[in-house]
């Protein structure tokens, strides 16, 4: 049974990545963890009462707010989706976002975590630091980041957009394989390079390794050359038409790097592509 974590702030963004996530889901058995994390302010008043008990006030009024905010969550789900394969389990975790994100990735050994972001684009909200990229580094797991314009759809293509740099593997790539599978999705791979050049020894492996993985699927090699990679990324999905992007991240700060700090307005500012993050510490 697939372990999957769908944290949530009770916003529309997150409902949206729950939604996307059930119906992807939706033939398979899964447990769905449900997480609300919360802390305290960095400061409370004192006039009259002690900080501790304050804090303690404040932490008893959180705690039933995260609880009574993932009932509703859960009977939502129940009335807008029967589904007998799915079970659903709730956790209000006192602690930072990231560090809820990890501690219940490990205890409840989660396989995947489905989240929305609040970007128009999960690509943009990448760029520019969130939850979703505050995770890179620190869940030891894929994230599937769901834009706030993205509705659930028959996954047709997937962009896989890498620089060959990586001894791929099956366990490494195993959500992007079963995704391939579940979908017969077709995947384009493209590799950006500002100035053209040949694959390197390692490269020419990475690719040949990639080849072999996608072995039986349709899949499409391409390469842009003279352009930065922030932008190449952004006019390969839009040239595309891409249903999902996958990246592997090598390190905390790698979106930030890999798609820029900024982009053309006028290239996916609106784009409603999730996106697929793999750990390179999974390979």
């Amino acid at each position: 049974m697939k372990k999957i974590l769908l944290p949530t702030d009770f916003s529309d963004n997150a409902w949206n990545a729950i939604t996307f996530a059930l119906q992807l889901f939706k033939d398979e058995a899964c447990t769905f963890y449900l997480l609300n994390s919360f802390s305290q302010p960095m400061s409370t008043p004192t006039a009259g009462i002690t900080s501790t008990k304050i804090k303690e006030s404040i932490y008893k009024a959180q705690l039933e707010a995260s609880k009574e905010g993932l009932a509703e969550v859960l009977n939502k789900i129940k009335s807008e989706f029967k589904n007998e394969q799915h079970k659903f389990v709730t956790l209000s975790v006192y602690d930072s976002f990231p560090a809820a994100i990890k501690k219940v990735v490990e205890d409840k050994e989660i396989q995947s975590i489905i989240m929305g972001t609040k970007g128009a684009t999960a690509l943009k909200e990448m760029t520019i630091g969130s939850n979703t990229s505050g995770l890179i580094g620190v869940a030891q797991c894929p994230i599937l980041a769901i834009p706030q314009n993205a509705k659930f759809k028959e996954i047709e293509e997937i962009g896989f957009s890498t620089d060959f740099e990586i001894d791929f593997n099956e366990k490494g790539l195993d959500k992007l394989l079963y995704i391939i599978k579940k979908t017969e999705a077709k995947v384009s791979v493209v590799n950006i390079m500002e100035k053209a050049r040949p694959l390197t020894e390692i490269q020419e492996r990475g690719k040949a390794q990639l080849q072999d993985l996608f072995r039986d699927t349709e899949t499409n090699f391409y390469t842009l050359t003279d352009i930065g990679v922030s932008s190449g990324v952004h006019a390969f999905v839009e040239s595309r038409n891409l249903d999902l992007l996958c990246v592997v991240a090598k390190e905390q700060d790698f979106l930030k790097r890999f798609l820029g700090m900024s982009y053309s307005k006028s290239i996916s500012n609106h784009s409603s592509i999730p996106l697929l993050v793999l750990n390179i510490k999974q390979f």
